[in-house]
């Protein structure tokens, strides 16, 4: 016989009647049947994994059924088929079983399975509190006589099929039906307990895994890794990072307050570490800000990197961090590096400006004697092309190319002057208009396909700065003007006065820059490299000293541009330095 349930459990209903109208035994049998239920629902409850949830299972149903075997199949992928036989099984007997479980299992909506797959995931389980009185070696028959399916539903879900198999027919009494499904719904709660409880131990073990993992990580860093509460408090720091502090005569571990410790202690860059993790607990990305946090012990300065960022918690959806992640990279070997090349560029330069300034002036001395020669020459013999007129060309071209490796020289010595910090500004008191007219004049003499054009709309334009430098700055902005509008066109240079402060700006019709390029046009020897501006010479040190100079005015210089749509370059400078004007206020 073969019994199918639906897959909603069903649950013993108790009428509630007057003792007296019911049936002594009949509620005595009812009293049996619930403290049955008791007894099998703690052993359910107490089980702490599948093997067990099986034992209370074939507990609960020895008590009501004999059979041959019991079959459990649980959703997966792949599925868990789990056949625990009563004594040994004939083959036949075996494959007819799981041949009725996969049909069971299509029957009740399934992920499609056939009896090849659950014979491929089959394990067998076989208790000795379950084994038969039966004659050694004697298997069952070939045949089922008895089966019955039931659905092991949690929360009207089926997660699996409970299956009893036997070899005698009517062994599963329909009478008992209600109570096996109760059995059932025991069973299936405590396997999905146990699958919930195993999928949480496995995601725990993987989380210490993983934390093992990141601390490794973090502790074979070469970088220095700080990280700290949204008060500045310490909450933990690598063995790098110990080691960098180290150095720098410092000692800090996890609970160390470092804003209330750079109030109090006399570490000088300390304040300067407060500063950066403070701006990224405002939300900021900070990046490659260098500290020179003491000296080694060669009396060379320790000089770190430092980038931040706002640390937030897994999980949590507020703005605001939770606390700060710090990056702190030795870089002292590279400001070393960096610092020999800058002396050696430093001295290099000034070792060519000798030998160019004799070279300059002997050419500018050739140049003048050879245009008075042809000029007597052209004076008695007008008609003749003499061969001084080639002479004073290729003098010419000398004269251009000395004066272009002189700039070269002085941006060279200017490179060095801003790396020492030792460009010195020289305040005069001039027109800025004045300046900006003789600048554009110049500029026009040798740019005959440009029309440089000069807006000035104030009368008064004195400025106090120095005058040398900012007609470096705008000089080296129009010759860019110049040299990346091949196809001449306008540039507009605007002179305004807004509060305390001139604005100039340089509005050419050229190649334009990209906007990908803003952030590191101002940077040193960075050139552009793509097909339109490949062509033009240049080492990339003009705008990085011009940003320098303006800088120590107290200025500001950017950039406005879009590709084929020409550049503006804009300089602003206080009216008066701003020492003078600190100096004005307090008086």
């Amino acid at each position: 016989m073969e019994s199918s349930v639906q897959s909603k459990s069903q649950t013993v209903d108790i009428p509630i009647r007057p003792p007296n109208g019911l049936n002594a035994e009949r509620l005595l049998a009812l009293k049996g049947e619930m403290e049955y239920l008791n007894t099998i629902g703690k052993q359910f409850v107490a089980a702490f994994d599948r093997f067990q949830v099986h034992r209370a299972l074939l507990a609960a149903l020895k008590e009501i059924y004999s059979f041959s075997a019991c079959c459990i199949l649980l959703k997966g992928n792949p599925f868990d088929l789990f056949i625990i036989p009563c004594y040994p099984l004939n083959a036949s007997f075996l494959e007819s079983m799981i041949q009725r479980i996969a049909s069971a299992a299509n029957a009740l909506d399934f992920p499609t399975v056939t009896a090849e797959q659950l014979t491929r995931s089959a394990y067998f389980d076989a208790p000795d509190e379950l084994a038969q009185n039966r004659a050694q070696g004697e298997l069952s028959s070939t045949t089922i006589g008895s089966c019955l399916n039931i659905p092991l539903t949690v929360e009207d879900r089926i997660i699996g099929i409970l299956s009893l198999f036997d070899e005698k027919p009517g062994t599963f009494d329909a009478n008992l039906l209600k109570l096996t499904t109760m059995i059932a719904d025991y069973a299936a709660v405590a396997l999905e307990n146990v699958r919930l409880r195993e999928r949480e131990n496995a995601l725990w073990r993987q989380a210490e895994f993983e934390r093992m993992r990141l601390e490794l990580i973090i502790g074979s860093m070469a970088e220095g890794l700080l990280i700290t509460d949204t008060n500045g408090t310490i909450k933990s720091l690598n063995k790098s990072a110990e080691q960098l502090l180290a150095q720098a005569q410092t000692v800090l571990t996890s609970g160390v307050p470092l804003r209330r410790l750079a109030e109090t202690s006399d570490i000088p860059w300390l304040p300067r570490l407060v500063e950066i993790i403070q701006q990224a607990l405002s939300g900021k990305v900070v990046k490659g800000q260098e500290l020179v946090a003491g000296k080694t012990d060669e009396r060379v300065p320790l000089t770190l990197s430092i980038s931040a960022a706002p640390l937030h918690e897994a999980g949590e959806f507020s703005l605001k961090p939770s606390g700060v992640v710090a990056v702190l990279n030795d870089i002292t070997s590279s400001k070393q590096v960096e610092r020999l090349k800058d002396d050696f560029v430093s001295v290099v330069s000034h070792e060519l400006r000798t030998p160019l300034t004799a070279i300059k002036g002997y050419t500018q001395h050739l140049v003048r004697r050879a245009e008075r020669r042809l000029h007597k020459l052209r004076a008695s013999e007008p008609e003749h092309n003499h061969p001084e007129q080639h002479d004073l060309h290729s003098l010419a071209i000398i004269q251009s190319q000395t004066e272009h490796l002189e700039r070269l020289v002085n941006d060279l010595l200017d490179l060095s002057q801003v790396q020492w910090g030792d460009i010195h500004l020289h305040y005069t008191t001039f027109q800025m208009k004045a300046m900006l007219e003789n600048l554009v004049r110049s500029v026009q003499a040798s740019a005959e396909q440009h029309l440089l054009m000069l807006e000035v709309v104030e009368e008064e334009t004195t400025v106090t700065a120095d005058q040398v430098r900012i007609e470096q700055v705008i000089g080296n902005i129009l010759d860019n003007a110049v040299k990346y509008s091949p196809h001449g066109g306008q540039i507009l240079v605007s002179l305004r006065k807004q509060a305390q402060t001139y604005h100039i700006s340089v509005k050419d019709q050229g190649i334009g820059v990209s906007p990908e390029h803003f952030e590191h046009i101002f940077e040193r020897f960075y050139r552009i490299q793509n097909t339109a501006s490949q062509h033009y010479a240049g080492i990339g040190l003009g705008l990085y000293v011009a940003k320098a100079i303006i800088r120590r005015h107290g200025g500001h210089i950017w950039l406005e541009s879009n590709p084929e749509n020409g550049s503006t370059f804009h300089v602003s400078i206080p009216v008066v330095p701003p020492t003078q004007s600190a100096e004005q206020a307090t008086a």
